[in-house]
């Protein structure tokens, strides 16, 4: 780490090479003409100007060279303090966002929807923050709050006065089946005495209102609301309210948000890299005193970046071609290509004899779908049946020419140098039947391979930080991590 009397002396020497006058202090025209002699090219003006406009203080069009190390160093630890800024907050998001990726998986194998497409154990949370206005008739009010959902009822704690505020968390959930069901918001009047007096009431239907909880993130409310009869009563109530109605697209939401914050957090990393690598650029010596192996930033988005909302494939249609780069490094499919190409010879020399036109379409067949990226698991197995196929046609003309020789059928004359290549069709043919029977197995194998890749067989997956769901018992759950504003947090 260079010292800061050595960062000190480097800068000097730079300025006393910029000074072109020997004069000790530095004018606009001067720094930007050595700049770009210095880098061979036009240095960035946007940040040239920026630089001077911060090196010239006292706005005199010159530069001491106080003033010149002084904001070169203080451009310098401001860049590197948001680069260290914008690693720590990528780093946070990485694990938030693996944390996400494992919980999407294991709410994939588990998650089941009933026929409202609402899953098993699904949950409203209501959070009473606080009521304004409440009509007190001239006495001292007592309020407190019911809730009604569905055959489930449970109420807060009592209160005081027009306007309460609930401090302690008033948290209620209540199990959905439907997603049409109403919430009864009932705001009475505790009495010791006589019966609960009714103040103001209001209600709400999960699947009709002014705000979207399918968006399933928690909204901040304040709800108007109505006396006993009907009519508005200028009072109001605060609420906080989610409804989580599929834990798999709340989740793939979630992980949009991530990546979406790691895309732009990455891009915004990568611009303050470029802007240092550019401040560096000109001055050899104080680059080489702070970065050792210093490179400059490449500019590209990696596909592993981009978001998620960005590809338009249907998450829950994910289609995994067994694409070239995957064949290439399989080495069960390199040694399919070589018997491919060798039945390919054999099946050449054996068509000077006999009609082996069927192989020819197999082994074209296999070419066109392995240029055109279109192999699969069923492709695959499909050229292992037609293939055995050509056995067995094979086999039956292997069994005919050896029964024929067999026969000594005396009325047929035979040529001797037809029957000498009778013979060795027979034999390639024999060839190239073992060559594709070994094929055949090596297909299937391949394809077994390929089922293992793109179908991999659900794993239960353990993560400390990760909540374990229970499916048949989620109002026992004690906490749940959802989204607000973008940002995850706990509401129960």
């Amino acid at each position: 780490m260079a010292t800061f009397q050595q960062k000190y002396e480097s800068l000097k020497q730079e300025f006393n090479e910029l000074d072109i006058n020997d004069d000790g202090r530095l004018d606009k025209n001067e720094m930007f003409q050595v700049l770009d002699s210095k880098i061979g090219k036009q240095f960035d003006r946007e940040i040239a100007e920026e630089l001077w406009s911060n090196l010239d203080i006292n706005h005199d069009g010159k530069v001491t060279v106080n003033e010149f190390i002084q904001i070169l160093l203080k451009a310098e630890d401001s860049l590197k303090s948001k680069i260290n800024n914008c690693r720590t907050t990528l780093e946070l998001n990485y694990q938030q966002k693996r944390e996400t990726e494992a919980n999407l998986d294991y709410c994939q194998s588990n998650e089941k929807l009933n026929n409202f497409g609402v899953m098993e154990g699904s949950q409203l949370c209501v959070i009473v923050i606080q009521a304004a206005n409440l009509k007190a008739d001239g006495k001292q009010l007592d309020p407190f709050i019911t809730l009604q959902f569905d055959k489930f009822e449970k109420q807060t704690t009592i209160n005081k006065g027009p306007n309460p505020i609930w401090k302690e968390t008033q948290k209620f959930y209540f199990p959905v089946q439907t997603g049409k069901e109403d919430l009864k918001l009932t705001v009475c009047d505790f009495d010791k005495y006589t019966p609960n007096i009714v103040i103001a009431r209001v209600d709400l239907n999960l699947s009709n209102n002014a705000f979207s909880l399918k968006n399933q993130q928690l909204h901040d409310i304040w709800l108007d609301l109505y006396d006993v009869n009907g009519n508005r009563s200028g009072s109001q109530l605060n609420i906080q309210i989610q409804w989580v109605y599929s834990k798999v697209k709340y989740l793939r939401d979630v992980l949009n948000s991530y990546q979406q914050q790691v895309y732009s957090q990455e891009q915004e990393l990568l611009q303050y890299e470029r802007d240092l690598f550019i401040l560096y650029e000109p001055f050899v010596k104080w680059r080489q005193l702070n970065t050792k192996g210093y490179q400059k930033p490449i500019a590209q988005t990696p596909a592993s970046m981009i978001p998620v909302s960005y590809q338009q494939a249907d998450p829950t249609k994910i289609i995994k071609p067994f694409s070239d780069p995957l064949l290439d490094k399989n080495s069960k499919f390199k040694l399919i290509t070589i018997l491919i190409g060798l039945i390919a010879c054999l099946t050449l020399l054996i068509l000077f004899y006999k009609a082996q036109y069927f192989d020819l379409l197999l082994i074209i067949d296999f070419y066109i779908l392995w240029e055109f990226n279109a192999l699969n698991e069923n492709r695959i197995k499909t050229l292992g049946i037609l293939f055995g196929m050509s056995c067995f046609l094979d086999v039956v003309w292997i069994f005919c020419i050896g029964m024929k020789w067999l026969g000594n059928d005396s009325h047929e004359i035979f040529i001797p140098y037809e029957v000498s290549i009778q013979k060795m069709i027979s034999i390639l043919v024999i060839i190239s039947l073992i060559v594709r029977l070994y094929l055949i197995l090596n297909l299937f194998q391949l394809s077994q391979e390929v089922q293992n890749i793109t179908n991999p067989q659900p794993q239960k997956i353990q993560h400390k930080n990760i909540v374990k769901i229970d499916m048949q018992n989620t109002h026992n759950i004690d906490s749940k991590t959802y989204l607000h504003n973008g940002r995850p947090i706990v509401i129960y």
